[in-house]
């Protein structure tokens, strides 16, 4: 399994994809900082996910580009155990 795999694997759980709906998107974000998984369905969301595994949920009211520079600034939601 490659890196980016891995960490997709990990926006889908935060996110709780149905493995019978349509497959997340998946993006390479730049400069080596992760990636972002995006739910293709309406109120889905996206979670940008970085090689530490800590994570960023955006809702799908708020763009990519917003998301991509809260998340390259450091902002992270906490994930439930």
């Amino acid at each position: 399994m490659s890196r980016k795999e891995y960490l997709a694997g990990i926006g889908k759980a935060v996110l709780g994809t149905d493995p019978r709906g349509p497959e997340p998107d998946v993006v390479v974000l730049p400069d080596g900082a992760g990636v972002c998984v995006v739910q293709p369905v309406r109120g889905g969301g996206k979670v940008y996910v970085a090689h530490d595994e800590s994570v960023l949920f955006a809702p799908s009211s708020m763009d990519f580009a917003t998301g991509l520079a809260a998340f390259l600034g450091g902002a992270r939601t906490t994930r439930k155990s």
